[in-house]
């Protein structure tokens, strides 16, 4: 099957055999076995390795790495995932930590191969209930950082382009959204300013739900990749998620699943309109070499939240 989705390729991950010889046997002194065979995910939004290895102990492992020259940012998110993974309880659906290396230059984490498979794209209606119900209100074992803290900046995509006359809004959205969003551009902007508000809380956030970060065993619904974790409202991931559904009605979703249906409309509303916000300015970014096909996926996802955001904004229950 091919892989599709916001974490598409162009470019092939580097392999195993491609590390240098000193990493790679740092890496398996950190195991205490040796790597036998491995092979590559074909989705993701690092540059880095991301393989699934079999080890001579009989042990299947995922293994990520990336050095240096990868950027800092690439190897401090591989830092960041190993301390989200050592304490994460075992109530969440997440791979467990099985070894960290880092020897200043290149970072690795291997954690257990939970197997499976992303979501079907466009979404079948089985794997999205499934998912749903998997998402619960965890108490997070983590003190920082705070969601509100963290994405603080980000959230202010609409407050940003109105300050600069809606530049960008057309090249983003279809036409007719565009339309719409130029002309209640303020009335956006002063509802994205509200998302904070009740933004907080003590729960485990994952931070970066979609399909290429969902594996979906049998009977089990896994998240994976956890370097964007963070504590705050046990609702937030779910709304986060649903831009990148396709084919469902979103408020119907919210109105049913027990994370959102008790949380106040004017506050998913100006959650919604900080998610569409945030979509449109980071699709308008020049995409990174390694992944070219996010920034489209991205102003899909734009659409669908600013659809979403204007069919909520013109039912005044919802403000």
């Amino acid at each position: 099957m091919t892989a599709t989705g916001p974490g598409s390729r162009s470019r092939p991950r580097p392999t195993w055999s491609e590390l240098p010889a000193d990493v790679r046997a740092g890496i398996e002194a950190t195991l205490g076995a040796r790597v036998v065979q491995a092979r590559s995910a074909p989705l993701g939004l690092t540059p880095g390795l991301a393989s699934r290895v079999q080890l001579d102990d009989g042990r299947r492992v995922f293994l990520k790495a990336a050095g240096a020259h990868r950027g800092a940012g690439t190897v401090e998110k591989l830092r960041r995932e190993a301390r989200v993974l050592a304490v994460l309880p075992e109530s969440v659906p997440a791979p467990r930590l099985l070894g960290f290396y880092d020897d200043g230059r290149w970072v690795a984490v291997a954690s257990t191969d939970v197997g499976g498979r992303p979501p079907s794209l466009p979404w079948k209606r089985p794997e999205l209930d499934r998912v749903l119900a998997a998402l619960t209100d965890i108490p997070s074992p983590l003190s920082e950082p705070r969601f509100v803290t963290d994405w603080a900046f980000d959230l202010t995509g609409w407050r940003t382009l109105a300050a600069g006359a809606g530049e960008g809004i057309r090249a983003a959205l279809p036409a007719d959204l565009a339309d719409w969003a130029i002309e209640h551009l303020d009335e956006i902007a002063n509802l994205e300013a509200g998302w904070s508000v009740a933004a907080d809380g003590d729960s485990l956030l994952h931070g970066d739900l979609r399909a290429d970060n969902i594996l979906l065993t049998d009977d089990r619904v896994w998240f994976v990749d956890w370097p964007s974790a963070s504590v705050g409202a046990p609702w937030l991931d779910v709304l986060f998620f649903l831009p990148t559904v396709t084919g469902a009605d979103l408020d119907v979703v919210v109105g049913k699943h027990p994370l959102t249906r008790d949380v106040a409309p004017a506050t998913i509303t100006a959650t919604v309109a900080a998610i569409a916000g945030f979509l449109v300015t980071v699709g308008l970014e020049e995409p990174p070499w390694y992944a070219p096909e996010v920034r489209r996926f991205q102003l899909a996802e734009a659409a669908i939240a600013t659809a979403w955001l204007r069919n909520r904004c013109e039912r005044r229950e919802f403000l």
